[in-house]
């Protein structure tokens, strides 16, 4: 479970979230779009671009991400959306607008993963372990859909009192907020301790990059539901609407149905931080509402009915991918994460556009209950593949370089031998006294976090429970699944590497 300090530690990037998706500007872009010369084949072309620009960003931003900052990029990243909303704003035609399109693209791209990375790696350092990301990353879709809401409802009532292109402006100051709160949020460092840095040489991250996402085993459904399951989510906020003119609902229906969609985001994560769904009963009924929503969406011809099935199934897809993405973390070292999960992004961008010309195609020909068919056939094959993938543990992440949970913290020659006559198996060359060193300032604390970060989990869980968090020797033998003699060696091991990587560090300073 996150710790106060953990919860302290990741509130600027809650704020920052939130911040970023108050769009004042979403509710009245259409109609301040058909107001500067935008027809249908424009908002096309728009939508294009935009679409072009997300996948071609994605890996590039997160493999920035790993190598630089994740934070850096996440501040990046606010300021392409101010950008596209300023220059939305001063939009006085087409072409221009569309410049306003790329960096919103932009945008999207460099939050794709990196938000999810440094959410984790934050767990990581705080905990030790991953299971409190299901329920940080439910906190964190129900602060996105919040500020979603209240953006489509502020934004409507500011256009009717300014002008619209003012409510595109008003939105730049909260995106500036957002900087404001991402550069008061520490960053974590688990990434650097893997080896993610300048030193590595930039084909060598897109290799390792590259060979996580297509090694096979798990890892390969796990990506595999992933997308299916955005494919469903992004054909109901794209395609959705479709099936309110096919019924040919009144106007005022489209809000309190967009409402509900965005406030499925917030009620999904709720549900996705709840525990069951690693049961595989639980994930049997996930699949089946899945693919009753779906054949709901082919057959009935209720409106009420329609809308229900739409957000039922947004709901349900969210809740049931915040446990498979904390899946697809677990099973990505550090080093690459932000980058194998901008790919994975990337993946399901470059599979939605050919699903999307589908869709339209069935619908304009054959009407969206037909097209309706192949939301199914991705629901069956998404419901299948979180039977599969949900239940049981999820894996323990991977071990960084250093060493391992067997091996004594200190080399053997600092010993003598067991058949010293004198003092068997004591120290050969003890370690030099600190008394004249500081190890409370800072650049000492940054040694102690790295060696922690650097070692194994099974050690890291041990120190962080016990030294950062205070638990007892019995409650971490109980949360790890560890008698007291394990405790004690992975402790002793653990706090020894601490010591070690200590020592070197105050020679180095004062030689």
């Amino acid at each position: 479970m996150l710790t106060a300090a953990g919860r302290r530690r990741l509130a600027p990037l809650f704020a920052a979230v939130f911040l970023q998706n108050l769009a004042l500007w979403v509710p009245i872009e259409k109609l301040f779009m058909t107001g500067i010369g935008f027809d249908a084949a424009g908002v096309g072309v728009m939508a294009a671009v935009y679409a072009a620009v997300v996948p071609l960003f994605e890996v590039p931003s997160g493999l920035l991400a790993d190598r630089w900052s994740r934070r850096g990029v996440l501040v990046l990243g606010s300021v392409a959306a101010a950008a596209s909303v300023a220059i939305g704003g001063l939009s006085r035609n087409v072409p221009t607008y569309l410049v306003a399109a790329v960096f919103l693209g932009l945008f999207f791209a460099m939050q794709s993963g990196t938000v999810e990375a440094i959410v984790y790696d934050t767990i990581l350092e705080e905990t030790g372990a991953s299971t409190a990301f299901e329920a940080t990353t439910g906190r964190l879709r129900l602060v996105e859909s919040g500020a979603l809401v209240v953006g489509a409802l502020a934004g409507g009532v500011i256009a009717e009192v300014v002008s619209l292109r003012a409510t595109y402006f008003l939105t730049v100051p909260l995106l500036i907020g957002a900087c404001l709160a991402l550069l008061a949020f520490r960053e974590p460092r688990l990434h650097r301790a893997d080896g993610a840095d300048e030193s590595t040489s930039l084909r060598d991250q897109v290799r390792a990059t590259y060979r996580v996402i297509l090694q096979p085993g798990r890892l390969r459904l796990v990506i595999a539901v992933t997308v299916a399951g955005t494919l469903l989510m992004q054909s109901m906020l794209e395609f959705g609407p479709l099936w309110l003119v096919a019924l040919a609902v009144p106007a005022f229906v489209y809000g309190p149905h967009w409402a509900g969609l965005t406030a499925a985001l917030g009620l999904g994560g709720l549900l996705g931080a709840r525990p069951w769904w690693t049961r595989r009963p639980a994930a049997v009924l996930l699949a089946l509402m899945i693919v009753a929503c779906c054949l709901i969406l082919t057959t009935s011809r209720s409106a009420p009915v329609v809308i229900a099935a739409q957000v039922v199934l947004t709901t349900l897809v969210v809740a049931g991918g915040i446990p498979v993405l904390r899946r697809l973390h677990d099973g990505v070292p550090s080093a690459v994460r932000a980058g194998v999960a901008s790919g994975v992004g990337t993946l399901t961008w470059v599979t939605f556009v050919p699903f999307a010309l589908a869709i339209g195609f069935l619908s304009d020909r054959a009407g969206v209950g037909t097209a309706g068919w192949a939301l199914v056939a991705i629901g069956v094959a998404a419901g299948i593949l979180l039977v599969v993938v949900l239940p049981g543990a999820p894996p323990p992440p991977p071990a960084p370089p250093g060493p391992v949970a067997g091996e004594p913290a200190f080399p053997a020659d600092r010993f003598l031998p067991d058949d010293d006559p004198a003092w068997p198996g004591h120290w050969a060359s003890p370690p030099r006294e600190w008394a004249d060193a500081r190890v409370d300032d800072d650049a000492t604390l940054a040694e102690v976090r790295a060696a922690v970060l650097a070692m194994p989990p099974e050690l890291r869980q041990v120190i962080v429970q016990r030294d950062v968090e205070g638990r007892s020797a019995e409650q971490v033998c109980a949360a790890l699944g560890l008698d007291a003699a394990d405790e004690i060696a992975a402790l002793h091991r653990a706090r020894g590497l601490v010591r070690e990587r200590l020592e070197h560090y105050f020679e180095r300073r004062n030689p």
